[in-house]
């Protein structure tokens, strides 16, 4: 490695860090704001966890992958540097901005958004240059993310400012942009990979993913267009279209689960169980849509599919996913340290704690029993408490560890 450059986990440590910064301040508004009775803290604290915390994983992380994919050296410090600031100060913009009806916050933070996709395209783009190797599937699912984040953004500065949209639903338009497009498409696109090295298998059906990621893009595409233009047919076949990509995805998680040797860790354990949600939510939304097909995502719906679209898949999948990629930065720059043990009784609670209170949580929305919710989130969170903790043990320990040798 010349000088000046970072180490592979330095990328992937200061990614985490700030994602993991943001996640805390999301949980901690919304817990202040239900105590102190805050009409706008869930919204923010929603906004904070997905564009802050998650986001800024999905911006890291995937230039670590894309990184490790084409066996070059990560981008510049300086360039890792802006992309962080740049977003971290959009997003609090951004949030604050609309929480405080000032336009003027809202624009300049979403002038930043877009500066750190270009930024972030910059990043990718020299990944590729700096390789010997040829690989498209490396970033192309990043790179299509990134470009539905776009007109995503720029849906959310037209609600945020209220500019008048008489043709469709904006809102669902730009939730199909950020969510489905943004974070799904980003998140279907490294389960690919990574879910077969959780699992110690490879992508059983490689011609797949091609298939996957037309079924998924065409999908998004027509859902956001449908719900902008209020055409409720490119709704009905933008659901369709996202439910046979999750089934087709599903064919190579099931096939690497099957392969995989016995037992995983916990971080395995919880991508697993998150993946059942998806064609869940999923499902559940075009069933929603068949009845009204342009409000799915108002009402007691929108409810549902948060627990099972955001929570549920989400949510665990970024938890699994963070708990191994730390695993991994201790593991580099300690290897005499033996990596996490599976198949303990601990890792089976959680897991089932998890999984357990998201379906009890979402079967309290749909059926709307509302004496369901309360022990529903008492499991959701004592096993968020106890993913917290792993987490934060192995935080502390990769910071402590330092930067590892040159590789690492």
């Amino acid at each position: 490695m010349s000088s000046g450059t970072m180490r592979p986990t330095d990328l992937l440590l200061a990614s985490v860090l700030t994602g993991t910064a943001f996640l805390a301040a999301a949980g901690a508004l919304a817990l202040a704001g239900e105590f102190a009775g805050w009409g706008t803290a869930g919204w923010m604290a929603l906004h904070l966890a997905l564009l802050g915390g998650v986001s800024q994983l999905v911006i890291g992380v995937s230039q670590f992958f894309v990184t490790a994919f084409l066996a070059t050296t990560p981008p510049p410090p300086k360039l890792v540097a802006a992309q962080t600031g740049c977003w971290s100060v959009g997003t609090v913009a951004v949030v604050t901005g609309v929480a405080g009806d000032v336009d003027p916050a809202v624009l300049a933070g979403s002038a930043l958004l877009l500066t750190t996709l270009g930024l972030y395209a910059a990043a990718l783009s020299g990944l590729h240059r700096r390789s010997l190797q040829r690989a498209a599937w490396a970033s192309r699912w990043y790179a299509a993310s990134a470009a539905w984040l776009v007109p995503g953004i720029v849906a959310g500065v037209l609600l945020a400012t209220g500019v008048a949209w008489p043709y469709g639903s904006l809102l669902g338009a730009h939730l199909a942009f950020n969510l489905g497009g943004w974070l799904g498409g980003a998140i279907v696109g490294t389960l690919h990979t990574f879910f077969p090295s959780l699992t110690r298998t490879g992508l059983r059906f490689g011609r797949l993913q091609p298939l996957t990621f037309l079924l998924w893009s065409a999908g998004v595409g027509s859902l956001a267009i449908g719900y902008g233009a209020g055409e409720e047919p490119l709704v009905l076949a933008g659901w369709a279209l996202l439910l046979l990509a999750s089934g087709s995805l599903s064919v190579n998680l099931v096939a690497s689960a099957v392969a995989a040797p016995a037992g995983l860790t916990l971080p395995g354990r919880l991508v697993a169980s998150a993946q059942v949600f998806l064609p869940l939510g999923v499902a559940f939304a075009l069933l929603a849509a068949l009845e009204h097909p342009l409000a799915p995502l108002a009402g007691k719906d929108q409810g549902v599919l948060a627990v099972l679209l955001v929570v549920g898949w989400i949510g665990l999948t970024v938890a699994g996913s963070m708990l191994h990629l730390i695993s991994v930065v201790v593991h580099v720059r300690d290897l005499g340290r033996g990596g996490p043990k599976k198949d303990s009784w601990r890792d089976r609670a959680v897991s089932w704690l998890a999984v357990a209170g998201v379906a009890l949580l979402s079967v309290a929305r749909i059926a709307d029993l509302d004496q369901l919710t309360g022990p529903a989130l008492l499991l959701i969170f004592a096993a968020g408490l106890m993913i917290l903790s792993s987490l934060l043990r192995s935080l502390v320990s990769a910071i402590r560890l330092g930067p590892g040798d040159r590789f690492g």
